[in-house]
């Protein structure tokens, strides 16, 4: 019987540290009124969301999880809906659910920066325009001055999906009240470690959060998650000292990768970038992780919209499971060249090699 290999899941990104001891013991002790809708309301963590987005309680909304926030603002305002791709594919999918108009607008990382090539013509057409900053999967920030621009140029919505703020704090936050038409959603899922409790939220003017409010069930957030969310303002050294260790080991990890001749595309979210040469190359390196149980996200995973270059996403894990990873990489480089000149060269090298050992016979 052959032997167990136990999977390595460095797909998803989220965090690997889990909870801070406040955030766990709020989730337990939320546990002795679940028999009980979370009838108190939300108040309590909307303060707790507004002093640390620096905004007013009446400017947030909490949510199941930033998906559910992509699902109300595409549900209310997506008739026409723009996307900058590659991206998150979650606005594409929701948008194709509801039966929006969509427009993707495509480039390549690979020959160029990613960057925002909306015109006129797009913002003129659109009810709702999707900013992924930081963008998943390129990790590339969206200009404040940018985004601004776009709202101030748009009749419809400009929804700015910051789900990755905590690892660039550069936000349009600000700027809600006095553009009306600008929503940004968060999640706690990522730098917060609560992605198994589905907690997010939604900022912009009051005018807009009572819309939204209104279009969902009275009970969208449970009491687990509300706890959650409340104690992790509470812990914000937990996660800054885990961030910082997370950070460490994405550099490392990244690092030996160039040594072994990988390609990466920097940036600062708690994955890495690994870009190819080839789909085939690409496919290779996927069947290296997979052969020692490590799952991973091709480009052409349905988590991306318009992702068309050959890549690789790999979450950051723990040192263990990092570790595991340059492993499947260095018995990659180990089996295969790197280049087929180089492939070529060894060849050649094979054959005088071959022809002087006949010659001495």
């Amino acid at each position: 019987m052959g032997k167990r290999i136990t999977k390595t899941h460095l797909g998803y990104t989220g965090s690997c540290y889990g909870p801070s001891p406040a955030v766990r013991k709020a989730m337990e002790s939320s546990l002795d009124m679940a028999n009980s809708y979370p009838h108190e309301g939300y108040m309590d963590l909307k303060r707790a969301i507004a002093e640390y987005s620096n905004v007013k309680p009446e400017n947030v909304m909490v949510t199941n999880g930033c998906d559910e926030a992509i699902v109300l603002i595409t549900y209310k305002f997506g008739r026409k809906v723009l996307i900058q791709a590659p991206t998150y594919s979650e606005f594409e999918r929701i948008a194709k659910g509801t039966g929006s108009e969509i427009k993707i607008k495509g480039q390549s990382i690979v020959r160029s920066p990613f960057r925002i090539n909306f015109g006129q013509e797009d913002l003129d057409w659109a009810s709702l325009t999707w900013v992924c900053t930081p963008n998943n999967p390129t990790g590339d920030v969206v200009k404040k001055a940018e985004i601004l621009d776009m709202a101030s140029r748009t009749k419809g919505i400009v929804a700015v999906d910051e789900a990755y703020y905590e690892y660039c704090n550069e936000t349009v936050a600000d700027s809600i009240e006095e553009y009306k038409n600008l929503i940004v959603a968060r999640t706690f899922s990522k730098a917060f470690a609560t992605e198994g409790v589905r907690l997010g939220y939604i900022i912009s003017n009051p005018e807009t959060i009572k819309l939204l409010e209104n279009s969902t069930h009275e009970y969208n957030v449970n009491r687990v998650a509300r706890a959650a969310g409340i104690a992790v303002f509470k812990s914000m050294s937990y996660y800054k000292t885990e961030a910082e260790r997370l950070k460490s080991i994405k550099l490392d990890f990244e690092s030996a990768c160039k040594s072994l001749g990988f390609k990466i595309r920097e940036h600062d979210l708690p994955f890495s970038l690994l870009i190819f040469d080839s789909e085939k190359e690409r496919d290779i390196c996927h069947g290296a992780f997979l052969k020692h149980g490590i799952v991973t996200l091709k480009n052409t995973h349905e988590e991306f919209t318009g992702f068309d270059d050959p890549c690789i996403r790999v979450a950051t894990g723990n040192r263990a499971q990092m570790e595991k990873a340059l492993l499947a990489l260095k018995s990659m480089r180990q089996s295969a060249p790197r280049h087929p000149k180089a492939y070529a060269l060894r060849v050649r090298k094979l054959k005088r090699v071959q022809q002087m050992q006949r010659s001495n016979n």
